[in-house]
């Protein structure tokens, strides 16, 4: 494996041998080196460029430092040398890029082949080094109190069952987008206080596992840094989802913008306000439906409504709407298209393919679900009557539905079990009106 890594960087990638030999490392032994620390290494190529000490031993000898440093103490420097001799012998009593370039090096793989062979030699070290040393005993953590699984679960910390006193920390993202270096904070978090593991939730949020109780502070100190949080727990509103719509060839509006202005706006912003249950919120980008939207408190969908004009329809012999649409809605009868509006998912497949302009653009907009959920207990969400045509009404429907589930939702009960009390058709009708708006702070303060 490390072999197939460090030649993958030499060859494909163009580095040299000791960055080679050190990011492979990083990626087979979870090193947590990054492009960044590759720099660190350059230096050392050609020999330092003077032909001195191989670049292949230098990359080698750091590998083992942040491997093994540490946890051999004094032994460590014994055991470089150790390598060092064993480096030698491989290349015939030399170590120096002036002897072993010469016989290696090719015109058109360079020094892959010494490259291959420091690879075998330094994961046999590897796992001799591994075998020696001491066997870590498993920590004991000591029991936490009822009442403090409670509190640290609402920061986002669940507690093990497996485990007394290891938490699995959440840590929230935006609709399951992170920045790179918001990743790389994550995983050096996950290193420094966890396992090392992180698990990714149904809800696109990281969970990094074994965060000791008395370690949560100073791991939620330590993602603050790169702006990250904790928490998604609670009856509150959630994370939201969606899918990648922004950038699929099927999506039909930005879910990205969308699902962060509803991050912002609902998650951040409805953060103190405690409702009867948890409130989910998807955002998908067409109906596909990848993210399940109606399967959630409060779905969103893209839509893209034809305009048709059957007058233009030529009876084409093989008719491109009838090829084009993906659930068989359409289909030629007597010479002409026959479009079942009722039976329409609005996925817009069919616009603009009939050449002669049978099926073009009438709107595109938001189709919205309430009343949804999945787990022990099974919803399908009612849709609103009523195709959305701008992010702003969109947002403004989200809030309605919150607000209305705060005040007349029941404690321990979803927004599906309010609806089916109370009834589809009186909710819609207060969701369409904006009446609800009018009481947002009355609402917000009871």
């Amino acid at each position: 494996m490390l072999k197939e890594k460090a030649l993958a960087y030499y060859l494909d990638q163009g580095h040299h041998c000791a960055e080679s030999i050190f990011m492979a490392a990083s990626d087979v032994y979870g090193l947590g080196f990054d492009e960044g620390d590759r720099s660190l290494l350059m230096g050392f190529s050609g020999g330092m460029g003077v032909e001195g000490t191989c670049g292949l031993m230098a990359g080698s000898v750091a590998v083992l430092g942040k491997m093994f440093a540490e946890a051999l103490g004094e032994d460590f420097r014994p055991a470089i040398a150790a390598f060092h001799r064993r480096f030698s012998y491989l290349f015939g009593d030399c170590t120096e890029c002036s002897g072993i370039k010469p016989r290696y090096n090719k015109p058109d793989t360079r020094c892959a082949e010494a490259v291959g062979m420091v690879c075998d030699l330094l994961e046999a070290y590897i796992e001799e080094l591994n075998d020696k040393l001491p066997k870590k005993e498993t920590p004991v953590y000591e029991a936490v109190p009822a009442a403090e699984i409670k509190r640290v679960k609402g920061l986002g910390f669940l507690h093990n069952k497996n485990v007394p006193g290891l938490f699995q920390g959440r840590v929230i993202t935006r609709n399951g987008k992170v920045t790179a270096r918001e990743l790389a904070k994550v995983a050096k978090a996950a290193e420094r206080f966890g396992t090392g593991e992180v698990t990714f939730t149904s809800r696109l949020t990281m969970e990094v596992q074994g965060v000791p109780y008395d370690k949560i502070e100073d791991f939620r100190a330590y993602l603050a840094e790169e702006g990250l949080e904790t928490g998604g727990t609670g009856a509150k509103v959630r994370p939201v989802v969606s899918c990648k719509g922004t950038t699929c060839q099927y999506g039909l509006i930005d879910t990205f913008g969308l699902s962060e202005k509803i991050h912002e706006r609902f998650y951040k912003g409805y953060e103190t306000v405690k409702l009867p249950h948890k409130f989910k919120i998807a955002v998908g980008g067409c109906p596909n439906n990848c993210v399940k939207p109606d399967l959630d408190d409060l779905g969103i969908i893209g839509q893209r409504v034809p305009k048709i004009d059957l007058d233009k329809c030529r009876g084409c012999k093989k008719c491109m709407i009838e090829a084009a649409c993906p659930i068989k809605n359409c289909h030629v009868e007597n010479g002409k298209i026959v479009w079942d509006a009722e039976g329409c998912n609005h996925c817009g497949r069919c616009v603009g393919k009939c050449p002669f302009g049978v099926f073009g653009e009438e709107m595109t907009g938001y189709k919205v679900y309430v009343g949804g959920r999945w787990g022990k207990r099974f919803a399908r969400a009612m849709t609103i009557n009523k195709i959305f045509t701008s992010e702003e009404e969109v947002l403004n429907m989200v809030e309605k539905a919150i607000l209305y589930f705060k005040e007349n939702g029941q404690a321990g009960e979803r927004f599906s079990d309010t609806i089916q009390r109370i009834g589809f058709d009186v909710v819609e009708k207060e969701l369409i009106s904006d009446d609800i708006l009018a009481r947002k702070e009355e609402i917000l303060a009871k």
